[in-house]
């Protein structure tokens, strides 16, 4: 799945990491694309794989300004799925997007 370049670009500027233990997942922040966006079915989720194979292992919750943002380590300590709930607006991006691409 392609990654959406708005999505890209806005999810680095809004992940500018305030964890003191995220600090070392800047970088691959900056270079994550979306496997794959969550159909939980959730309408308050705009979760998303950054890995073809989600298998968590740890969890670091960011300080969100609105929302939760959790970010699933693997057992290698690389992203592989970003947990977004309760930001419409990172839904909305994301939808737009891939409705786009239909």
């Amino acid at each position: 799945m392609k990654s959406c370049p708005t999505c890209s670009r806005r999810w680095y500027i809004c992940c500018k990491v305030r964890a003191p233990n995220a600090e070392p997942l800047g970088e691959q922040l900056r270079g994550l694309r979306i496997e794959s966006v969550c159909d939980c079915g959730d309408e308050n989720c705009a979760s998303f794989a950054t890995a073809a194979e989600v298998k968590v292992d740890s969890v670091v919750e960011l300080e969100a300004l609105e929302g939760y943002l959790i970010i699933d380590l693997n057992p290698t300590n690389q992203i592989c799925f970003i947990e977004v709930l309760g930001r419409q607006d990172v839904r909305y991006l994301l939808d737009e997007y891939y409705e786009s691409l239909k």
